[in-house]
C-alpha cells in the first residue's frame, strides 16, 4: 500500500503536533504515512525528540498507553512458595521498587538456568502473575551468560514489603517463618542456599557468604532447629573499599547429611557435588 506524501503545510505542522504530546507513531497514523518519514522531517526541523520515559508518560496522559494493573490473590498466606521467594530475596534475588520511575519488580539474575526457572515458576504459583524470562549473552570475556526473570507488580512488591525489608544487608528472617513448621523453614533455607551457598568438593564443607552478620546468625538459628550445626567466621579480604563479609560453615558429616536430607540445592552442579561428597561411589561422575 502506497503511503500519502506529505505537503509543505503538513511538514510545517509536525513540530506543533509533536510538542503538543502526540507521538511520532500517532502523527504517522494521522497523516497515513510511514513512521520513518515523520522521524526524517522531525530531525530535519531540529525537533528534540523525547526519551522513552517521557514518551511513555505522554502516552499514558493521552490515553494511548494503558497501564495494566496486576491483581494478586486476596487470600495469600505464608507457605513453602512464599518462604522460598523470601529466601532467594535474602540472597541473589532483588526488588526494584521505585514509584517515581514506576518500576516495581521482583527479580533474579543468575547463571544457573534451573535456579532461575524455579524462582520464576514459584513466583507465578504464589502471585498468579506471569513473570518475564530473558537470556542475556555475556558482555565481557570474564562474565558468564545470565538467565533473568522479573515479576512486574506493585501489589506483589507491596505484599513483600509488608512482611519485611529484604534490601541489601539489612534483611532479617520474618517471625512468620521462624514460627512455622519444618517445611516452610526448609524452603526458606533452600532459597537462601541456592543463592549464597557453595560446597567445597575436596572436603565436602557447605558454606554461605554474606555481609549481613545479623541475618547470617538467624540462618544459623534455623539450621539449629533442623539439628544442623554450624560456625560463622570473618572472611579475609584484602581488597580496598570492600565491606566485611562473613561465612557460615557446616562442617560435620552428620549435619551435612541433615542438610542434604532436609534442604539440598536446586542448582544441579551444587547438588551433584554434595551427593558425591556424601556418597563417594558417585564421585567419579563429577567433572573437574
Amino acid at each position: 500500500m502506497v503511503k500519502r506524501k506529505l505537503s509543505n503545510e503538513d511538514i510545517l505542522s509536525l513540530p506543533i503536533l509533536y510538542n503538543s504530546g502526540l507521538s511520532s507513531w500517532a502523527i504517522a497514523k494521522r497523516f497515513d504515512t510511514d513512521h520513518s518519514t515523520i522521524i526524517y522531517h522531525l530531525k530535519k526541523l531540529n525537533v528534540d525528540r523525547r526519551d522513552k520515559s517521557c514518551a511513555a508518560k505522554e502516552g499514558v496522559k493521552a490515553g494511548r498507553i494503558k497501564i495494566k494493573k496486576h491483581k494478586i490473590p486476596s487470600n495469600l498466606r505464608m507457605n513453602i512458595e512464599l518462604s522460598y521467594i523470601l529466601g532467594v530475596l535474602a540472597g541473589d534475588g532483588y526488588m526494584d521498587y521505585n514509584n517515581e520511575r514506576r518500576t516495581h519488580n521482583i527479580g533474579l539474575s543468575a547463571i544457573d538456568k534451573e535456579f532461575v526457572e524455579k524462582f520464576m515458576r514459584i513466583l507465578f504459583q504464589f502471585f498468579e502473575i506471569k513473570p518475564t524470562w530473558e537470556f542475556r549473552e555475556k558482555r565481557k570475556d570474564k562474565w558468564n551468560p545470565q538467565y533473568i526473570t522479573r515479576l512486574c507488580s506493585k501489589e506483589a512488591c507491596d505484599y513483600i514489603n509488608g512482611i519485611g525489608d529484604f534490601k541489601g544487608n539489612v534483611w532479617r528472617i520474618p517471625e512468620s517463618i521462624k514460627s512455622s513448621d519444618g517445611g516452610i523453614v526448609c524452603s526458606f533455607l533452600k532459597g537462601f542456599f541456592d543463592s549464597e551457598g557453595e560446597i567445597d568438593r575436596k572436603i565436602g564443607r557447605i558454606g554461605a557468604t554474606s555481609a549481613n552478620l545479623g541475618g547470617l546468625k538467624q540462618i544459623g538459628e534455623l539450621l539449629n532447629i533442623l539439628g544442623v550445626e554450624y560456625t560463622i567466621i570473618k572472611k579475609k579480604d584484602l581488597r580496598p573499599n570492600t565491606s566485611q563479609k562473613y561465612i557460615l560453615r557446616i562442617h560435620d558429616k552428620r549435619s551435612i547429611k541433615k542438610f542434604y536430607d532436609l534442604v539440598g540445592f536446586t542448582i544441579n552442579r551444587k547438588q551433584k557435588i554434595l551427593e558425591a561428597c556424601l556418597f563417594p561411589r558417585d564421585r567419579d561422575r563429577l567433572t573437574p
